[in-house]
């Protein structure tokens, strides 16, 4: 049986809204209600918070999940995804770890246990969360998911373009472990799937009117 680990970082720096993780929401800091999911989802082995930052410990362990302290250089503004999970990876054992993002606060358990299963059901090594937005999407200037030769056709005959929400990235450890000593990248490694989340699910927070959003909705 594959060991799963929830991961979710939560670096105390924060360019856009300052230490944004701790901020409250509700009466909580924001981190809490990723960790009371994670606790609540019924597939996972560990969990951990990843964070340069003893306060964040701190609170990782007042909501009963284990801390992993990422060295100080990656933790900054400047460091990569790919570095801080190779970083976990490398010293934390497991077969399956799923990110779970700090900033998506209205996340359930439900849909985090439907993630992971259909991520061990699959032959992927990473999936992708995402949002299936059904609307007329350009590039540039061409259209990607409808033709402009013909009738304007409706958003529900549209295919959907998949915005990503990184709300839970889930990765076969070994494969990303391999791609990173290979290629100094692996986010997107080997055979990619997606999974959709729905409504509020998709919501992520990160300016100062998200966060006045998210505490009427909550």
């Amino acid at each position: 049986e594959r060991k799963v680990v929830g991961l979710i970082p939560a670096r105390i720096g924060s360019q856009r809204v300052k230490a944004k993780n701790l901020r409250l929401i509700a009466g909580k800091p924001m981190m809490a209600y990723a960790i009371e999911a994670l606790k609540k989802a019924r597939s996972f082995d560990d969990i951990y918070v990843n964070s340069e930052s003893n306060i964040v410990g701190e609170v990782a362990r007042e909501y009963g999940v284990k801390f992993y302290q990422r060295p100080e250089h990656l933790a900054t503004s400047a460091s990569m995804i790919d570095d801080y999970i190779y970083d976990f990876i490398w010293h934390i054992d497991c077969d399956v770890l799923a990110v779970i993002n700090p900033t998506s606060p209205f996340i359930t358990a439900k849909e985090i246990d439907g993630c992971i299963n259909q991520f061990l059901n699959s032959d992927c090594d990473t999936q992708l969360a995402c949002e299936d937005v059904r609307t007329h999407c350009f590039l540039d200037t061409k259209p990607i998911n409808f033709t402009t030769n013909g009738q304007h056709p409706r958003s529900q005959d549209l295919e959907p373009v998949k915005a990503l929400n990184f709300a839970v990235t889930t990765w076969a450890a070994k494969a990303f472990k391999k791609q990173y000593e290979e290629r100094g990248h692996a986010v997107y490694t080997g055979k990619i799937g997606f999974y959709a989340f729905e409504g509020l699910s998709n919501i992520d927070v990160d300016w100062e009117e998200d966060f006045l959003l998210a505490e009427v909705i909550m």
